[in-house]
C-alpha cells in the first residue's frame, strides 16, 4: 500500500528568536497526465504526539509553552 503522507523536520522560531524542529506533515498528490508524485505541505505540525493546525500565516501555538512559532518558508522546498 502506497504512503499518502509523511512527516519532514522543518524549523520554525518564534519572535523572540527561539528556533525549534517540528514535523511537518505532507501530502502526496498525483498527475495523473505524467504519473509523477510530488509532496504537498499540509498546514499541519507533529509536535511531539500531537497535530496541531496551523494559521494562514503558517504559525502555531506552542501546547505546553504557549509560545507563536512560524514555519520557515526556507522549509517549503518541493520533496
Amino acid at each position: 500500500m502506497p504512503k499518502l503522507h509523511k512527516l519532514k523536520e522543518v524549523s520554525a522560531t518564534s519572535n523572540c528568536g527561539t528556533e525549534i524542529i517540528v514535523e511537518r506533515i505532507y501530502e502526496r498528490v498525483l498527475n495523473d497526465a505524467s504519473n509523477d508524485e510530488t509532496w504537498r505541505p499540509l498546514p499541519k505540525i507533529a509536535l511531539t504526539d500531537k497535530v496541531i493546525d496551523l494559521s494562514y500565516d503558517e504559525t502555531f501555538t506552542h501546547p505546553r509553552t504557549g509560545i507563536v512559532f512560524k514555519v520557515l518558508k526556507r522549509n517549503m522546498l518541493k520533496l
